[in-house]
């Protein structure tokens, strides 16, 4: 599990969902005259829009596997943000298809072999005509329905950024009221080594010992190990094997555990005993 900076994540979803909603009224905006100045128009805004998908992805990858995974609520605001990659690509979709029904200036094939007449201006103005009137209602309808996908994507975004700072705050009031996990120090020991880019557990294939490391390769306390990851506090990626290897990492539960741990502390030793003065007898003389 990934430590993100959960607060900036809201902030660039919010710069996002701004992207979106000016792009989209940009695309509203568009009076295209079918031709190379439309050509000219689209090609800039499917670049734009392939750009706000490809960050909508990074959004959706850093919040993915972060600790925010472990909030109440997570996982239908990670399906809406990709709900929101969704809507991006199709209105990306949608403005190459307005590129596509653009009709674009250039000569024709010749005519079939033997014809008398090549096509004279006369008719190649009537093709170009109807060529731009039978464009104009395609692209405005592709314009349309990209700008509807702009406006899911802008709104979804939004509508996270709002969401995820509710969940976070409701997540740490819950927090608050539910005491953190104990742990002892040995624990806090290996769980705060852990939550530090993590560990591995393995087993040595010749002897079928189980081993354990950290991201430094200093060797973990298996039984300790065991003992935080049967307490939830450490979870292991048991889609590979042990003999390859499983990644560990703290958990939530684990990162409340370490932050409200209170290290023992150990009895101040005792003072070494004074021997009492020896009394002198009332006839002693130096």
């Amino acid at each position: 599990m990934r430590q993100i900076d959960l607060h900036a994540e809201i902030a660039r979803l919010r710069q996002l969902g701004g992207d979106f909603e000016n792009l989209h009224s940009e695309i509203r905006s568009l009076a295209l005259t079918p031709g190379t100045d439309a050509r000219q128009q689209l090609t800039s805004k499917v670049l734009a829009t392939h750009e706000l998908v490809q960050r909508a992805i990074e959004r959706l990858d850093a919040l993915d596997g972060s600790e925010y995974t472990a909030v109440p609520g997570s996982r239908p605001a990670l399906e809406l943000l990709a709900s929101v990659v969704s809507a991006a690509s199709f209105a990306a979709c949608d403005l190459a298809c307005a590129l596509e029904a653009n009709p674009l200036e250039g000569a024709p094939f010749p005519g079939p072999p033997g014809a008398p007449f090549p096509s004279s201006p006369a008719d190649e103005a009537a093709v170009r005509t109807a060529r731009h009137a039978e464009a104009v209602p395609a692209m405005a309808e592709h314009l349309a329905n990209a700008a509807h996908q702009l406006d899911l994507a802008y709104t979804g975004c939004y509508y996270l950024a709002s969401g995820i700072t509710r969940d976070l705050k409701q997540h740490a009031e819950q927090n608050q009221a539910t005491p953190a996990p104990k742990i002892t120090d040995s624990q806090y020991a290996v769980l705060a080594r852990l939550s530090v880019g993590g560990g591995t557990r393995y087993v040595i294939s010749r002897y079928g010992v189980l081993k354990a490391i950290d991201k430094d390769r200093a060797t973990v306390n298996v039984a300790t190990l065991s003992a935080l990851i049967k307490r939830g506090l450490v979870e292991v990626n048991t889609t590979t094997s042990l003999h390859q290897g499983q990644h560990l990492h703290a958990t939530a539960e684990g990162h409340r555990a370490l932050a409200q741990h209170k290290h023992t502390t150990a009895p101040a030793p005792a003072a070494a005993a004074t021997p009492p003065a020896t009394k002198q007898s009332p006839g002693h003389t130096r």
